[in-house]
């Protein structure tokens, strides 16, 4: 009477794989809580903001007049953008700056990655003064380089005189130097960047391949030009990318020194959108050209991932 089969003295084990399921469901609600937050400031400043321009850039909207000028237009203001002589100038403009400063920083960064690279002594030094401009805004830098470029008291525009230049009204006040004049003030700040990045690539080199070729007697441009310069290759990428997103978006020293000028040499993309926008109110139009830009900003970013990127990799 009191024996029991053994079967019924084994706790039964059905119930493990629901308690699993709900340690994981559990776990998968804590993280969701902790995630959520974040996710949520990304939609409301992130997301939103694209998407209701994208919205708002199919409308005839004017802040004059908001309730009046809701008129759908379709792709009009597109075309009227794409057919806008001050904007086309602009994208000139803006892809002039870029060529210029982009190439410059990519020239000076590779030059003080490949020294900052070297055992030198004080070099821990340099790369500390290296990131001062990194901490500026770039609305101080271009203060500060407004007052050096000042036809008056500016030092530059006293030594550019100085070397024979005729510039009465300094080098941002001539049509044909003022663009330049804002690749330099771009140059200095962000040329430490780039050669923060590169030098980073360059130090996550494998030595092996640097010490197989010098077994192999190449010399010091050899063994940079065939096996520095393929590795860093990703990291040129990574670096060209960043650098030309923000400087299609150069604001900042066009509104402090030039406001676009003289004339329209110096009047970018994110200038003419500022204006058009916020000086002549209307906003379908300026939303329309801020989708342009990124359109601009996604054909460049893909035309470097075609061109650097190394043969054989993933896409």
């Amino acid at each position: 009477m009191i024996s029991r089969s053994t079967t019924d003295l084994v706790s039964p084990r059905g119930g493990a794989p629901e308690r699993r399921r709900r340690f994981r469901l559990g776990r998968r609600a804590g993280l969701a809580f902790w995630v959520a937050p974040a996710l949520l400031l990304v939609g409301v400043f992130a997301i939103y903001p694209v998407a209701y321009s994208v919205y708002i850039s199919f409308f005839k909207y004017k802040l004059t007049d908001p309730t009046k000028s809701q008129t759908f237009v379709g792709f009009g203001n597109y075309l009227s953008a794409l057919a806008d002589p001050s904007f086309v100038v602009a994208v000139r403009n803006s892809l002039a700056f870029v060529v210029g400063a982009v190439g410059v920083e990519l020239l000076f960064g590779l030059a003080l990655a490949v020294l900052l690279n070297r055992e030198l002594p004080g070099m821990a030094l340099v790369r500390s003064i290296l990131i001062a401009p990194l901490t500026l805004t770039p609305l101080v830098v271009a203060l500060v380089w407004g007052a050096l470029y000042n036809a008056d008291f500016g030092p530059v525009s006293y030594y550019l005189k100085q070397l024979g230049f005729q510039l009465g009204r300094g080098p941002v006040g001539e049509p044909s130097l003022a663009l330049a004049s804002l690749v330099v003030i771009d140059v200095w700040q962000w040329t430490p960047l780039m050669a923060l990045l590169l030098f980073t690539g360059l130090r996550s080199q494998p030595l092996e391949l640097h010490d197989a070729a010098q077994i192999d007697g190449a010399s010091n441009w050899q063994r940079f030009l065939h096996v520095s310069l393929p590795l860093l290759r990703p990291t040129i990428l990574v670096a060209l990318v960043i650098r030309t997103m923000d400087a299609l978006k150069l604001f900042d020293s066009v509104f402090a020194i030039t406001g676009g000028g003289p004339g329209r040499a110096t009047e970018v993309v994110n200038y003419y959108i500022f204006k058009v926008g916020l000086t002549y109110f209307d906003i379908g139009y300026a939303a329309a050209m801020s989708n342009l830009l990124l359109i601009i900003i996604v054909v460049l970013s893909a035309l470097y991932l075609r061109v650097l990127r190394t043969p054989g990799s993933a896409s």
